[in-house]
């Protein structure tokens, strides 16, 4: 794996201390790489070749576009300094990816596991590779450690964004064996719904991060269709993240179809798309010894595409030689089963159902305007 480590700026002259990275709306001094070319995020490489002022017309078409969209893992705060327009949270942890390019994001990895690292460049070499963003490279950068990857957002305008968190497990089983008692997982309970404590619960004020793991599993449709949709962002609008009581698969099933604004064709390529995801994933030798927790599908369309793509696998981790996981049957302690091609048959089973429904519906409306 190589890892690129960017230079500091001491060497530079004052020109360079004085300008801004056009393309990231950042001081030099937090771009830092700019240096030397071959070790920069592609913006800075992109900058040094056309000149600062020609970039300016990629920064006004382009930043816009890399402000819609931010899902996982804190980012660092020299690479956000200065940014010019908040990015837009769907969901999970704040500050997650910061712009490295027109066409790749830097995304900070967890600091004492490279999982996600060696799962993307794994699925590189696999048929798989086209149904998730491309890898580039890992960057150290003052310390800290990022994914550089294809940014999905270049393919659209403006899109409509869904994130969908896979599987029937949302835990690893290391933290099942975890007996602490949290004071803010007990807050978000309750928050949720304040009569799920047990007694005892109320008492401690408290619980285990099982506990709340598989309460919020079974207060989503999680539990029982092996999926959540986590947040949604309408283009023009904030994320929406009160989802968590979208449960029945007729309640995911509206939420879909206003999602897709009764657009059948792009609900139609999703579908498809879903399809070729599952069994890509049912042939991947990777995923046949590879728990897969907390993933996610997103799925974005615009006026002109539709896509799905595999993201988040911070928690995707081998498991012992001796056991070959289907992602399908159910979890016992020790199988490391986590449901995600559960979840994935019951969401194409819904979309289908929703294509289903609408060609038969036009196929009953046009045979009652035959009779009249």
């Amino acid at each position: 794996m190589t890892v690129y480590r960017p230079d500091s700026l001491a060497s530079f002259g004052k020109q360079w201390s004085q300008m801004t990275c056009s393309c990231l709306a950042l001081d030099l001094t937090c771009c830092s790489v700019l240096g030397h070319s071959w070790l920069t995020p592609h913006c800075c490489s992109f900058l040094i070749s056309s000149g600062v002022e020609d970039n300016m017309k990629w920064k006004d078409r382009d930043l816009k576009r890399l402000t819609a969209l931010d899902l996982t893992a804190p980012a660092s705060d020299a690479l956000l300094k200065n940014r010019k327009n908040a990015w837009i949270q769907v969901a999970g942890h704040p500050g997650s990816f910061a712009p490295a390019g027109p066409n790749t994001i830097w995304k900070k990895r967890m600091e004492k596991e490279n999982y996600e690292t060696k799962t993307y460049q794994a699925l590189m070499d696999e048929p798989l590779r086209d149904m998730v963003p491309t890898f580039h490279r890992e960057v150290e950068y003052n310390g800290e450690y990022f994914i550089e990857m294809e940014d999905l957002l270049q393919h659209f305008s403006d899109p409509n964004i869904m994130d969908i968190k896979m599987g029937k497990r949302t835990f690893l089983e290391l933290e099942v064996k975890n007996p602490v008692l949290r004071k803010d997982l007990y807050e978000k309970m309750v928050t949720i719904d304040p009569d799920a404590p047990t007694e005892e619960e109320k008492k401690q004020e408290a619980i285990t991060k099982l506990r709340y793991m598989q309460f919020r599993e079974q207060e989503s449709s999680t539990a029982d269709l092996g999926f959540r949709i986590e947040a949604i962002r309408m283009s023009g609008e904030p994320p929406n993240t009160n989802l968590k009581k979208t449960k029945s698969k007729e309640q995911v099933a509206q939420v879909i179809l206003k999602f897709f604004k009764c657009q059948y064709p792009a609900l139609d390529t999703l579908l498809t798309r879903l399809i070729s995801i599952r069994e890509k994933f049912e042939n991947s030798k990777f995923f046949k010894c590879h728990e897969i927790i907390g993933s996610s599908l997103l799925i974005m369309y615009d006026a002109e595409k539709t896509g799905a793509w595999m993201i988040d696998f911070a928690k995707t981790i081998p498991v012992d030689s001796s056991l070959t996981l289907d992602h399908r049957s159910p979890w016992r302690i020790g199988t490391h089963e986590d449901g995600y091609l559960s979840g994935l048959d019951n969401l194409i089973m819904i979309v289908q159902g929703i294509v289903d429904d609408r060609h038969e519906n036009v196929t009953v409306t046009e045979a009652a305007k035959g009779e009249s």
